[in-house]
């Protein structure tokens, strides 16, 4: 994601574009794949189906309202300042991602240790 907006600031050619939307396209799915796995996990089974309805509906509708809002800042504030203000949202999706991991790493060497 940091690639994506390094290229995106970078130039306002076709290319820069383009390769900056199939980063940001890569990125997001690799997200909401790996959260709504994660998500999955959380829940007992007969919960899973409304979980993930709900879920989905969350973050369709933040998706809504980040691409109305997308529009009203670039035409504001410009192309810049609309991937600066992705920074700090990657930031914070970074550290609860080294976070989680090192959390799931923790815990699965106290399995480890309490079953030997």
């Amino acid at each position: 994601m940091y690639l994506c907006i390094g290229i995106a600031l970078s130039g306002v050619t076709l290319m820069h574009f383009w390769w900056a939307l199939v980063l940001l396209g890569v990125g997001w799915n690799f997200l909401f794949i790996g959260g709504t796995t994660l998500l999955t996990e959380t829940y007992r089974p007969e919960e899973k189906a409304k979980v993930q309805g709900s879920n989905d509906f969350m973050v369709l509708g933040v998706q809504g309202i980040t691409s109305l809002s997308a529009g009203v800042l670039i035409t504001g504030d410009g192309w810049a300042s609309l991937n600066a203000y992705a920074i700090p949202v990657i930031a914070m999706t970074t550290l609860a991602t080294a976070l989680l991991s090192q959390y799931r790493r923790s815990a699965r060497g106290r399995d480890v240790s309490s079953t030997g």
